[in-house]
This record gives structure tokens, C-alpha cells and sequence, in this order.
């Protein structure tokens, strides 16, 4: 599909369209789903750059990226930090082990507590950058929908809009997202990838995928990263389509803060 030098979030054609634009922020690790330039204006990616930028060192996305063992443009290895606590990427180790950066990791109980918890780090799910978090699973889902709309069929068109506007900070009311903590989840769900077992080899490889699951009218976005796993209204604010996980007995836990009453 040629690309028609008019964004696909404000519409603009008027705005200069001078780079590429990675579906999944490259710092994630992503170096294969790419949007070419004239699908994405530089005003709006340089929107986006500033919520992912924030996601990525500031949460548990960051955390994940080192335990992935990600390498940044600049050729180093991943480091965020992560409440307290630095998260650094050991690429020459085996795999899923980090470093951090503190000398008394026990001062830290937020995230570590040796009687309670047995010498576990804990990672919270709730702060400040899960309406970042939001605004980046939204940006992956419309992005990836424009890259694969002639492969994947809906009963209904996806309604993108509001989406759009959200990422574009345009309306900032709380939109939900909701992390998926069992695994029979995957049962359920068939990867975008599918099709092509060599491209989905090499993106699990990467620590992430994609799904994406018909409720009613709307189009539900799971993206799996690391340990992680997302869903997402792409419609609209609406959480209501979570019943369906409900029925399937599958546990999740509502994000932002604001949506933790529909912890199940």
C-alpha cells in the first residue's frame, strides 16, 4: 500500500512527513513493523515520541524491555528507571537476567520485602504513566490496523476517532486498559502473525505480538510484551466488553487506577 502523505491521526497532508514511523516504538525492540513515511506528520509523531518516551522509562514497560535484553539505537543496552530503582539490560548474560542500580535495595519495601514476600521484586501496576501506557497501546492499535486492514476482516468498521483524538491529547478523558493476568487467555486468541510463521517467529523473538478480538461491535487490541499482556478497547471508552472475559473465567486488573473496581 503506497502511502498517502496525509495522517492517519489529524488528516493533515499540509504537515512535513520526514520520517518513518515504528508501530511499536523501536525502544521496545521492534525493528520490523514500520509505517513509511506519509502515514505519520511529524507534528503528530513528535506527539506520540513524547508519551512513549515517558511510558518506556517510566513503567513497567521499561522494567521489561531490560529483562528482554533490548539494544537502543545508540547500540547500548536498555536502561529505565522504574520507581526507585534502575533496570539495566545484560544482553551478554543468559537471558531474563537485569541489573539494578541500588545499593540497598531492602530500603525500596515498595519493591521489595524479604519477609513477606519471600526476596521477590514487586512490580506495581498502578501509577502515574498508565494514561501513557493508554495512549500507546491506542497509537499501536490504529497504527497496526492501517498495516494490516486488507488481512484482518470485522463484522463492523472499526470506529478509530476517538482513539485518535486521545492520542493526540486532543480529549484526555480516562480511556481503560486492562492487564491480562491468566494465561488461558491465549487459547482464545490467534496472533496477527499467524499466517506467517517465520515473521511471527522472529517478533515473538522480540518479546512481543498481537491479537485483536471482535466484541459486539467493538475491536479489542491484546498486545503481549515480555510477561505482560494488554487489552484494549479500540472503539471506545467503554469497558463493558471485559464481560466477555468474565465468561471465560479470565483474570484481569483494570488500568489506570481509576478503573481498579473492575479488578476480576
Amino acid at each position: 500500500m503506497n502511502a498517502p502523505f496525509k495522517c492517519l491521526f489529524c488528516n493533515s497532508t499540509e504537515e512535513l512527513f520526514s520520517s518513518q514511523e515504528h508501530i511499536i516504538p523501536h525502544s521496545l525492540g521492534n525493528d520490523i513493523l514500520v509505517l513509511e513515511k506519509g502515514w505519520i506528520c511529524d507534528k503528530c509523531n513528535n506527539i506520540c515520541s513524547a508519551f512513549e518516551s515517558r511510558a518506556i522509562n517510566n513503567s513497567n514497560l521499561g522494567a521489561e524491555r531490560a529483562i528482554l535484553g533490548v539494544i537502543t539505537k545508540k547500540g547500548k543496552p536498555a536502561r529505565s528507571k522504574f520507581g526507585k530503582v534502575y533496570w539495566n539490560a545484560e544482553p551478554t548474560l543468559e537471558k531474563n537476567i537485569i541489573s539494578i542500580d541500588k545499593k540497598d535495595l531492602k530500603k525500596t519495601a515498595y519493591f521489595y520485602n524479604e519477609e513477606t514476600n519471600k526476596g521477590k521484586i514487586i512490580i506495581p501496576i498502578h501509577d502515574k504513566f498508565n494514561y501513557d501506557i493508554t495512549k500507546l497501546l491506542l497509537k499501536i492499535g490504529v497504527e497496526i490496523l492501517c498495516k494490516v486492514e486488507n488481512i484482518i476482516h470485522f463484522n463492523s468498521k472499526p470506529s478509530l476517532q476517538s482513539a485518535k483524538e486521545h492520542v493526540l491529547g486532543i480529549n484526555n478523558k480516562i480511556w481503560p486498559y486492562f492487564v491480562i493476568l491468566s494465561d488461558n487467555i491465549d487459547k482464545h486468541l490467534i496472533s496477527i502473525f499467524s499466517e506467517t510463521p517465520d515473521t511471527h517467529e522472529y517478533v515473538t523473538s522480540l518479546g512481543f505480538d498481537i491479537f485483536f478480538n471482535e466484541v459486539q461491535e467493538d475491536i479489542i487490541l491484546f498486545f503481549t510484551y515480555g510477561h505482560f499482556k494488554y487489552a484494549i478497547n479500540l472503539n471506545s471508552r467503554d469497558p463493558n466488553w471485559i464481560n466477555e472475559l468474565k465468561k471465560l473465567k479470565i483474570s484481569y486488573v483494570g488500568c489506570p487506577v481509576e478503573f481498579v473496581g473492575y479488578n476480576a
